[in-house]
């Protein structure tokens, strides 16, 4: 029986050793906070440019429609 309980015990330790190395939830936080940056700048660049895109078309049509008329 001892070498059962001995044999059980160093079967949970290896165990738990193991599942700490081989966790796969182990995230690199300051590689995912520069990621983040990177996304929320290039949604923000992407939101200036959807909001003056309009404007600067609707320009140029106004450019072409006065030279026609003269």
């Amino acid at each position: 029986m001892g070498q059962f309980s001995a044999l059980v015990l160093l079967a949970v330790a290896c165990a738990f050793f193991t599942e700490a190395e081989a966790n796969p939830f182990v995230y690199n936080y300051e590689r995912l906070r520069i990621g983040g940056l990177v996304f929320a700048c290039l949604l923000v660049i992407g939101g200036v440019t959807l909001l003056l895109w309009n404007r600067c078309k609707r320009g140029s049509e106004k450019d072409k429609d006065n030279s026609s008329n003269i």
